[in-house]
């Protein structure tokens, strides 16, 4: 309450004198002030009889209003005896901060009800809250009683009106026209009208307004111009020019430029320029972590990513929703549980455990480790499911290859239970789950929610739909879903010649590479693997000698999967020599490289070759994997290398601790077969038990007339598989090769019985 006191003059203006700068430094600070500290300062100002300075009860109720004691704030603004300007602006603004749009209309209308006159401060702030669509009408109302005051061309409200018209969805020659009417256009109003034309993608005006800005104005760029000019970077030069003049006038080091562009270098690739400005910056917030985190996971340096997300917590900064959702990304991307576990703990500790932006990434991770019951948990919990969480937790059963029955009750759920609208991104990620003839019903079904929807010429639905097709191995009905593409992209193009490819139609494949440059498309090291794959395929050597010089000249001869697909071409085709060229080339070999070149190798029987390059893998620091000691024992195993056959596959388990799989105990017994030790590899068969073992194990057999072992082994595979020829035709021959004319009969008897017939031969002559 303000009691009347009497006034006394000398000793308002002794503490007047105290009170005033401490107030008005509590005004600039950003960290709150409790109810019980304002109360305190307004008891101060009563016995000081300081509450009837105007401008001290002005400062005292914008720190009311600034850290949401309206109440107060309004209980004070009742009782002030004199009221300015300021007094109502500062209410104004103050709801229009925290969105009580209608109260502060409300304050607007009682203030010109009292006679009190707007100044260019109170009309900024309602033309700035009035910058949406839906506001339009009133901040024309609003400009309407600016231009009646006379303030229109005042530089400060002028700008407000430039940044409404730009906001508002209006014609932009309207901010235009606002713009140049203004009398004196300060750096704040060209930033308005740049940031503007930034936010509309015309960049070119933007650098025109900026050159005369500068050159023929002088106005110094400041933050916030740069961010403008930087959002208009469509090249890593130009980064580098807006760089070099933010680091001129000194706003590198600014935290939301420094932000931009780390975040803008990381989009370019650039990691190293990313870093330089992150270290060099010494005030880093949220957007700056949140920049570099994310620029890091982008450019697959994820493990990095990681370590700065821990030098973030060590620095006290807590981390927001998007520092939280890159962090999971990278997590995601190195395959890290253990890192996402504890990036868990501190979205609960931060009680961002049920925020659906972050739990959407989240559930990702969980979904990768196979733990469905975690994912299903943290689904249920999260707040206001939006579309991208039900989109994951789909995706999440689609990467478990579980079929389309859970993607499909996930998919029934959203639509009976929720009001969202299904997005094409929805019918996408229902599509991953169907992976096989049995799951084509629901993959039809979806394709025609996707017609309905009028979505099946978008492109990442028509690549979902070739790829769901492909994979029920329906390539005709794969076709149509392509040519109902309006604009097909590299993807789409990729997909349909992966189609055709995985369904031995090499030849087609080769043809629509031809449609694909016709339309033109060009090769990206995503369509490029996969035509090379149809030339080896075919032998087509000199069609794959083409591709060869096209990767040369634009730069693909060292990508990862390129050089691979190249070097299995050349060994494919017969030329090894030609696959030793592709492989020395290489500057950084991957595994996947040496895999490809060793597989060469195998192919060739150059079982020494395939060894030298193997421990040429070892040296450069490279682990192995399943694939490589495929190769390595299959070279081993049809050079007759026992020995080293069973090395490798020791190796394999003890050192590399690799389970080996059905191929891998294939190669073993086919070692051993092949020395004729056939009681060896009839031991190694019974532990692994698969069907192609026993099929390497029934030739071995056969090629050294061994009956005993050769009938456990078909009866094993007729077990295993009774509508399969070979089984039968193999031991008909080892009766042959034995001179048992009556049992090879009998089995070719029983063969015809239960119908089994010999699939024809073959050959490209005939």
């Amino acid at each position: 309450m303000i009691r009347r006191a009497a006034f006394d003059p000398e000793v308002a203006s002794k503490v007047r004198g105290v009170i005033e700068p401490f107030l008005l430094s509590l005004a600039k600070t950003s960290n709150p002030i409790s109810l019980r500290e304002c109360n305190q300062i307004h008891a101060k100002l009563i016995v000081s009889q300081c509450i009837s300075q105007t401008h001290l009860t002005n400062t005292l109720l914008s720190l009311y209003a600034k850290f949401g004691h309206f109440r107060y704030a309004h209980l004070l603004f009742d009782q002030m005896p004199h009221r300015n300007v300021v007094t109502w602006t500062t209410l104004i603004s103050a709801h229009l901060r925290t969105g009580s749009l209608p109260k502060a209309f409300e304050m607007f209308n009682r203030m010109r009800a009292t006679n009190e006159r707007p100044n260019e401060y109170t009309f900024s702030v309602l033309l700035r809250a009035c910058a949406t669509p839906s506001l339009w009408d009133v901040g024309l109302q609003i400009h309407g009683l600016l231009v009646r005051s006379g303030l229109e061309r005042d530089k400060f409200a002028g700008s407000s009106i430039v940044y409404m018209y730009f906001n508002s969805g209006s014609d932009l020659e309207d901010a235009c026209r606002a713009f140049h009417d203004l009398l004196e256009r300060d750096l704040v109003a060209w930033n308005v009208i740049i940031s503007g034309f930034a936010q509309v993608g015309d960049f070119s005006m933007v650098h025109r307004l900026f050159s005369e800005m500068w050159g023929v104005h002088g106005l110094k760029p400041d933050d916030s111009t740069f961010v403008s000019l930087l959002k208009c970077c469509s090249s890593w030069k130009e980064l580098k020019q807006i760089h070099g003049l933010a680091s001129k006038f000194g706003a590198e080091v600014d935290v939301v430029v420094g932000s931009a562009l780390v975040d803008l270098y990381a989009k370019c690739g650039d990691v190293s320029s990313c870093r330089k400005i992150f270290d060099s910056m010494e005030e880093k917030d949220n957007f700056v972590w949140s920049s570099i985190i994310s620029g890091y996971t982008m450019n697959n340096r994820g493990e990095e990513a990681v370590h700065f997300f821990r030098d973030m917590y060590r620095q006290r900064v807590r981390p927001d929703q998007h520092v939280l959702s890159s962090t999971l990304k990278a997590c995601v991307d190195l395959e890290d549980l253990n890192s996402g576990v504890q990036v868990h703990g501190q979205m609960i500790k931060g009680g961002l455990q049920n925020d659906c932006f972050v739990a959407s990434v989240l559930l990702n991770l969980y979904a990768s480790f196979g733990g469905l019951v975690d994912v299903e948990k943290l689904f249920r919990r999260i707040d206001d499911k939006d579309i991208v969480a039900w989109n994951s937790m789909i995706m999440a059963h689609a990467r478990l290859a579980q079929g389309s029955g859970p993607s499909m009750k996930l998919l029934q759920e959203v639509c009976r239970t929720t009001s969202l609208r299904i997005q094409g991104a929805t019918l996408v990620a229902v599509l991953k789950s169907c992976e096989n003839k049995s799951d084509l019903p629901a993959g039809r079904q979806i394709h025609s929610l996707i017609v309905k929807s009028s979505v099946s010429h978008h492109t990442l639905v028509g690549n979902a739909l070739v790829h769901m097709y492909s994979e029920c191995g329906q390539i005709g009905d794969a076709f149509k879903a392509f040519a109902d593409i309006v604009w097909k992209d590299d993807g789409s193009w990729s997909s349909i010649i992966g189609t055709y490819k995985q369904n031995g139609m090499e030849s087609e494949a080769l043809e629509l590479c031809k449609e694909m440059l016709a339309d033109g498309i060009t090769f990206t090291s995503y369509s490029l693997p996969l035509c090379i794959s149809a030339c080896s395929q075919l032998s087509a050597m000199q069609v794959g000698k083409q591709l060869h010089v096209f990767a040369i000249k634009s730069g693909y001869n060292y990508d990862v999967y390129v050089a691979s697909s190249m070097i299995d071409m050349y060994a494919k085709c017969g030329t090894m020599e030609e696959s030793e060229k592709v492989f020395g080339e290489q500057v950084l070999p991957n595994e996947v490289i040496y895999n490809a070149v060793i597989c060469g190798y195998a192919h060739h029987g150059k079982a020494q070759e395939a060894v030298e390059v193997f421990s040429k893998l070892e040296k450069n620091g490279l682990t192995p994997n399943n694939v490589t000691f495929l190769a390595v024992l299959s070279a081993c195993s049809h050079s007759g290398y026992v020995e080293d056959t069973l090395y490798f596959f020791t190796l394999m388990l003890n050192k590399y601790k690799i389970k080996p799989e059905s191929e891998h105990y294939s190669c073993l017994v086919d070692a051993y077969g092949r020395a004729g030790r056939i009681e060896e590899a009839y031991q190694i068969v019974q532990k692994d038990g698969s069907e192609s073992a026993w099929r390497t194990l029934l030739s071995a057999c056969r090629n050294h007339n061994n009956t005993k072992i050769g009938e456990k082994s078909a009866m094993k595979m007729i077990e295993l598989n009774p509508s399969d020829h070979a089984s039968y035709i193999l031991l008909s021959n080892i009766y042959l090769g034995e001179g048992k004319w009556e049992e090879a009969r009998k089995c070719r008897e029983k063969m015809a019985k239960i119908r089994v017939t010999k699939d024809p031969g073959s050959s490209w002559l005939i």
